[in-house]
């Protein structure tokens, strides 16, 4: 257990994840003048996509290039940030001082580090459909969210993939108003039974969708786009194919041992304050695992106020410390 505010591996914050949500925290906290350990797995959500999306002066930039450039701005510009490429398998709360809780999290390769608060920026991962070709095609022709991608392919027939994809229609009304072409619903043999996917179906046919009933055999690369061949021998090809598979948090064993509590059909942290803290006192999430909308731009928006938000807590708390000498730090802190 590391146990010293003296020890190199203590911190103000622990940040765990460097994709866009972690890197937006760590310079807030960075221009806080905090000590900093931002934890990066080297895993990252769109790392095959070619290009990210609707980011302000980032637009069409690689998401590599953006995290690279990102990092080295954060690490020139603010010295008491240090990034350490490990994984976290581990975390647990930890005595700060009598009143207060921080955080130990334990590295792969068995290393501990302490931290006064952390920010979950762990990400989530996408489930990949059960269709052949599907996952060779991630990121680089299937589209899962029109702010990302799709605009730039949009000059051609684009394809919406599985009856999942009528749950909600507003993507597919979008896309159809995108494209000069033609606009087909792949069903893959299934067949719409409840009310709200026959009425979305309704719908998406009067504005001029055409649907596809057959079974699909394989999804392949085709002239840039997407070649989809078919049980019955037929044939189709799409500039792009969309569709939003489910997903699940990255770290779930982290927010899990911590009693993080999540929400929603993908469960992403309930934040309790509009910083991002959680349920428990000094953790705050941030990104993909902390909103609906899963897009770099969110990203960077949440985890900004994270970062600012752990920043505020920890100038509150070494206050109500200084005042609080013989004790009471935590009502202190409650009464302010």
């Amino acid at each position: 257990m590391v146990n010293s505010m003296y020890s190199p591996n203590y911190y103000d914050t622990l940040i765990i994840g460097a994709g866009p949500a972690g890197l937006a925290s760590a310079m807030a906290l960075g221009r806080a003048g905090r000590r900093v350990a931002v934890f990066d797995s080297q895993e990252y959500r769109n790392e095959r996509s070619e290009a990210m999306h609707n980011v302000v002066l980032h637009d069409g930039q690689k998401p590599r290039e953006f995290r690279y450039a990102a990092k080295v701005d954060i690490t020139t510009k603010y010295p008491t940030v240090i990034f350490h490429d490990t994984e976290i398998k581990s975390v647990v709360t930890s005595p700060v001082c009598k009143s207060l809780t921080g955080f130990t999290v334990q590295t792969s390769r068995g290393i501990e580090y302490q931290g006064k608060k952390i920010i979950l920026a762990t990400g989530c991962q996408d489930i990949m459909a059960e269709v052949p070709g599907y996952t060779e095609l991630w990121g680089n022709g299937i589209v899962h969210y029109l702010f990302c991608d799709g605009y730039e392919q949009s000059d051609g027939p684009i394809g919406v993939l599985g009856l999942d994809s009528l749950q909600d229609i507003s993507p597919i009304l979008m896309a159809y108003h995108l494209t000069n072409s033609s606009m087909t619903i792949f069903l893959n043999g299934e067949v719409p039974t409840t009310e709200k996917e026959q009425t979305a179906l309704r719908v998406a046919t009067a504005r001029g969708c055409q649907v596809n009933h057959q079974p699909i055999q394989q999804l392949l690369r085709k002239d840039k786009g997407v070649g989809i061949s078919f049980q019955d021998g037929s044939y189709a090809f799409v500039n792009f194919l969309m569709h939003t598979p489910d997903t699940v948090n990255r770290a779930e064993h982290l927010i899990s041992s911590l009693g993080v509590k999540t929400v929603g059909e993908d469960l992403h942290i309930e934040a309790q304050t509009p910083f991002g803290e959680t349920n428990v006192r000094g953790c705050f999430s941030a990104g993909d695992i902390a909103a609906i909308a899963k897009v770099v731009a969110v990203a960077l928006a949440t985890g900004t106020m994270a970062g600012i938000g752990a920043a505020r807590q920890l100038a509150l708390d070494e206050g109500c410390e200084a005042a609080f000498l013989g004790g009471g730090v935590g009502e202190g802190i409650n009464n302010l």
